[in-house]
């Protein structure tokens, strides 16, 4: 007989990995909505978000995020004479946001990504052989 899971054990599976050991660092041109889709994954961590382009264009994020939000007067500002170390151009500004991070763990999405509609069943069995492989091909070496 299975017994069942007490309420510790339930509020322990709540706790998101990594909570206080990471951030989300996002490159953005637009508005994030494309974050509502993101909300079960990303809304229990700190983002960082970085603007790319015209920094007097007004960035909104949807409510209910902890995040930080830095445009290229932002960049100037904290940087100074080193701000042009920073690329505008390609996205490449998100090293601003790894720079200020505080936490251990850093991880980066771009404003274009999209949660899959494909079976997540997949993406495990993937995750599985692959780390499988990647086992045995360090215990050769």
């Amino acid at each position: 007989m299975v017994e069942p899971a007490t309420d510790t054990i339930a509020a322990t599976r709540l706790v998101p990995l990594l909570k206080d050991e990471l951030d989300i660092v996002i490159p953005t041109i637009r508005n994030l909505d494309f974050l509502e889709m993101w909300r079960p994954f990303f809304e229990p961590y700190h983002l960082i978000i970085v603007q790319d382009g015209d920094p007097s264009k007004v960035i909104k994020v949807p409510e209910g995020f902890d995040y930080e939000l830095y445009n290229r007067n932002d960049i100037n500002r904290i940087l100074g004479p080193k701000a042009s170390c920073i690329s505008f151009k390609d996205s490449a500004c998100r090293c601003f946001g790894y720079m200020v991070s505080k936490k251990k763990y850093i991880f980066t999405i771009d404003d274009d990504c999209f949660v899959s509609s494909f079976d997540l069943c997949f993406l495990c069995y993937f995750l599985r052989e692959f780390c499988i492989w990647v086992f045995v091909f360090l215990a050769k070496v």
